[in-house]
């Protein structure tokens, strides 16, 4: 057995406290039933001496622990306290990884047998009473007997009385065997704290909803069922309540659902590397990316590259990528340091471990996506995580994928990969079956629920939780300033919305041209009032505008790499109509650029450019290299542009411009 030592440390208790009740299973009702839960062994229960408190199961996980007192004193919030614990749960281990990098205060290194024996030999006589404290409860009474009567079932079988009632789950002996491993998936949050309108198909969406539908698929799945929540990254980025608390509500909404693990996401990095270390810190679950390296290769070591976790007695193997794009697709500068390597041999090399070190399950967590089409037999998935699963050798039994935002539920490689469209719209489920030793005896099949949020009840402990994350920046969010008549949707490859943000940006620095690449356009506008929030959700990121001076040639190469023949423009310009020629050789594509007036483009002379930083740096393959003449910074982010543009429409009415700017003949 391995061996463990005493290690005193500093905790918030309450924190720690939450995790061990997480032991209880309950479902509320007239006659309430308690379960042990199936991913928690009962050596992962733990109780504290030194504290006094009360375990309410009334109340949802993550929220039963009341009368928390110290000494007599109730416990705040902020309070820390010293804890004496065993290296096994002071590492973090058994889901306690709020115990992670928390401060050592003296490590004994005395193994704790060492501990008993001397306590015994100090006594000679053990009574007892000398050590039991009642320091501890379980209310309401009700939930208190329903815990009793499932930690100690009846053992002489049946009743063959008629008044006995049918055995329920909580009475049934424990110990089932597991025979299912259900995977409950997120990607791309985007801190979409709150519902949204998703074209005709109503809200969807919403912290709170997105929690009930996953406790729900958790508490179907059976006694011999064994969960486990995964995320394909991109948690924090996309709405004024997350980001103007730098992600911290979504930190909550992830620890209070008890995740096990996630892929870093590309946006992760968007406030700099520091903000993510702080955030993966308070982040329950391990935040994976097993490729990415220093410059000079070296691994690094705030990033870890894979998990081991037990749900129901199995071991569960997780190992997680980012996309190889992340360079091109956050800005440039905040992963200058870093480099993303080919996922498929670092994933292999992995799996080999994961197994070596006793997982009987393998699951990859990768931020790369793809895009789906057909049915059935008839189904095609084209993009990064199709080579990646192709990639893979060894035997992996499930991939959880993001970043493309789309529904992919497929099997490709033998192995099925899913991904539930994007800012909490749906949840994908893998279930896989087990044999006795915890191996997947087949393909795992899987699922994606969409979250209709008009329909579906609202989690209430996640709900009081969105609520206060959105109080704090209600009255900037619903700060008027100006009005739609009609919805501005991002729909086909060019759009209203794209020209409208265009022409603010070569509004802000008085520009001859603009161009706004399509993935910084992150939601639509809705008819009706334009408010502060909306805008917010439409550019998030917070990119500075630069205003750089190219000359007319120069010019007219960058316009021409927009279109390669295949895939359509993915921008949006503004002061210049484009016309591409498809039936043309690369390099000769671009057969007209056309200012408004009707002049055409002059190679010979200079023009001023407004783009992004993101884009200036190379995002989205949308630099200019050394092409930029003279770079000037505007000082004025992209949200800002677009708030003041919409304030000097006539009547404060937006203007929808949806006449064709990008043109491609002979396609």
């Amino acid at each position: 057995s391995p061996k463990m030592t005493s290690i005193g440390m500093t905790c918030s208790s309450n924190k720690y406290l939450e995790q061990s009740a997480r032991y209880f299973v309950v479902r509320a009702g007239a006659v309430p039933e308690v379960r042990e839960n199936p991913a928690m062994p009962g050596y992962n229960f733990d109780m504290v001496a030194g504290a006094d408190y009360v375990i309410d199961l009334s109340k949802p996980a993550g929220s039963r622990i009341t009368s928390l007192s110290v000494r007599g004193r109730a416990v705040a919030p902020a309070d820390s306290f010293t804890l004496a614990l065993n290296n096994y749960r002071a590492g973090g281990s058994g889901g306690y990884d709020m115990l992670r990098g928390a401060q050592v205060l003296k490590d004994t290194q005395v193994e704790i047998r060492d501990l008993l024996i001397a306590e015994v030999e100090r006594r000679g006589t053990m009574a007892p009473a000398d050590y039991h404290v009642r320091n501890w409860r379980i209310e309401p009474a009700a939930y208190a007997a329903a815990a009793y009567a499932a930690l100690h079932p009846r053992r002489d079988g049946p009743s063959s009385s008629s008044s006995s009632p049918a055995a329920s789950p909580a009475s049934r002996p424990t110990g089932l065997p597991i025979t299912t491993l259900r995977i409950i998936s997120t990607n791309d949050f985007h801190g979409a704290l709150e519902p949204r309108p998703d074209g005709n198909q109503g809200n969807r969406g919403g912290a709170a909803q997105v929690a009930h539908a996953m406790r729900a698929a958790q508490a179907e799945c059976g006694a011999s069922c064994a969960t486990l929540l995964l995320d394909g990254g991109d948690m924090f980025q996309g709405t004024a309540a997350s980001n103007l608390a730098f992600g911290r509500p979504v930190v909550q909404w992830f620890n209070a659902l008890g995740f096990a693990a996630g892929a870093l996401g590309n946006h992760e990095f968007d406030w700099g590397q520091d903000t993510l270390r702080a955030r993966m810190n308070e982040l329950h679950h391990a935040v994976l990316g097993a490729n990415v390296r220093y410059a000079d290769g070296r691994d690094v070591p705030w990033i870890r590259d894979d998990t081991i976790v037990t749900r129901g007695g199995v071991t569960i193997g997780i190992v997680g990528v980012a996309s190889p794009l992340t360079p091109s697709t956050t800005k440039a500068s905040n992963v200058a340091d870093l480099r993303f390597l080919d996922p498929a041999p670092v994933v292999d090399a992995h799996v080999r471990s994961l197994r070596a070190r006793g997982a009987s399950v393998v699951v990859v967590v990768a931020h790369d996506g793809a895009f789906c089409n057909g049915r059935g037999a008839a189904l095609a998935c084209n993009g990064e995580i199709v080579t990646l699963a192709r990639g893979i050798t060894e035997k992996v039994d499930a991939i959880v994928s993001g970043h493309t935002h789309s529904l992919v539920n497929a099997e490709i490689n033998g192995i099925p990969v899913v991904q539930a469209r994007s800012s909490g719209r749906a949840i994908a489920i893998i279930d896989i079956p087990l044999d006795a030793a915890g191996r997947a005896t087949s393909a795992g099949r899987g699922a994606v629920r969409d979250i209709g949020s008009d329909t579906l009840p609202a989690d209430a402990d996640i709900a009081a939780m969105v609520a206060h994350a959105t109080a704090g920046v209600a009255a900037r969010v619903h700060q008027r300033i100006g009005q739609l008549d009609a919805p501005m949707l991002r729909r086909g490859d060019e759009y209203a919305l794209g020209h409208l943000i265009a022409d603010a940006q070569r509004a802000a620095g008085d520009a001859d041209f603009a161009v706004m690449n399509n993935g910084g356009i992150r939601a639509d506008l809705q008819a009706g009032p334009v408010t502060y929030g909306a805008l917010f959700e439409v550019e998030p990121f917070g990119n500075v505008l630069y205003r750089v001076t190219v000359r007319g040639d120069a010019l007219r190469r960058y316009f021409e790499k927009f279109y390669d023949g295949q895939r359509v423009p993915r921008v949006h310009v503004s002061g210049v109509r484009l016309t591409w020629d498809a039936s043309k050789p690369a390099g000769q594509r671009l057969v007209d650029a056309r200012l408004p007036g009707g002049a055409p483009l002059d190679d010979a002379r200079d023009y001023t450019l407004v783009l992004s930083d993101f884009m200036l740096t190379g995002g989205d393959g949308l630099g200019l290299g050394q092409a930029a003449r003279v770079v000037e910074p505007l000082n004025v982010q992209d949200l800002d542009a677009l708030i003041t543009w919409v304030r000097r429409m006539p009547r404060g009415i937006v203007a929808v411009d949806e006449t064709p700017r990008l043109i491609i003949t002979n396609p």
